[in-house]
């Protein structure tokens, strides 16, 4: 597999990635920027990839407890990598998260935070690396379901996907989370949403609310001051 060396938050992570299929963008970066973890909780990555969400979140709290889950082998041996070559430890597992559960004898984890695969696979003709990478590979809700199950009473819930998908999000939800914050992010001002996080407490009953959203870019096109300082920050 040929990789190529890449470079996010001005510069403070490296990141080897392949050089086909899926490739890190912006998702991971703002993701993790509405992680708020306590010094020495612990958190588990669903999904993980080549492991841009969990060096971000052990970067930006280095006491953390961070747990990567992926069912690549190929994918997980760079994640390691990448732990390596940045000099943060997080723990990296290769299973299915439909089996990670009883992997972890049942652990349970403070937050649990993902960036699934977007795409239903019944809706496009791919090769497998694609398939696995941008596609699901099992339900949505199975997805969510299983991310729940490995989260503590009271912990919270983080995950990010197409804007499309808010109504599937929220039904996986129901009745199992509240306190839920929903977070359109836009290209432009003008613009409809492209992505959307959603941002939960296990076992809530407050009520859900819709933020004002992050805005990308101006009018200009460049970055705006809100996903710049994202962009360029760990904090």
């Amino acid at each position: 597999m040929e990789l190529t060396k890449d470079y996010i938050l001005k510069g403070k992570l490296s990141l080897l990635q392949p050089k086909h299929g899926y490739r890190v963008a912006i998702d991971p970066v703002v993701l993790s920027s509405f992680v708020n973890a306590k010094d020495g909780q612990s958190i588990l990555d669903v999904g993980c990839g080549v492991g841009a969400i969990s060096l971000i979140l052990k970067l930006k709290n280095p006491s953390a407890q961070i747990t990567a889950v992926d069912v690549d082998p190929d994918i997980c041996d760079i994640c390691v990598r990448n732990s390596e070559e940045n000099s943060l430890d997080i723990d990296i597992i290769n299973v299915g998260i439909e089996n990670f559960h009883k992997n972890l004898h049942n652990k349970l984890f403070d937050h649990v935070v993902t960036n699934p695969p977007f795409f239903n696979k019944r809706s496009a003709r791919v090769s497998d690396l694609k398939l696995l990478a941008n596609f699901e590979t099992m339900e949505l809700s199975d997805w969510i379901s299983c991310c729940l199950k490995n989260l503590k009473n009271g912990g919270m819930f983080y995950i990010i996907h197409h804007a499309s998908r808010i109504c599937d999000i929220l039904s996986s939800l129901a009745k199992k989370a509240g306190a839920t914050e929903i977070i359109p992010i836009f290209p432009k001002d003008d613009q409809d949403a492209i992505r959307v996080i959603v941002k939960c407490k296990k076992g809530s009953m407050e009520s859900t609310r819709i933020t004002s959203g992050l805005i990308l870019h101006d009018k200009e096109g460049n970055f705006s001051e809100s996903a710049k300082a994202i962009l360029e920050s760990s904090r």
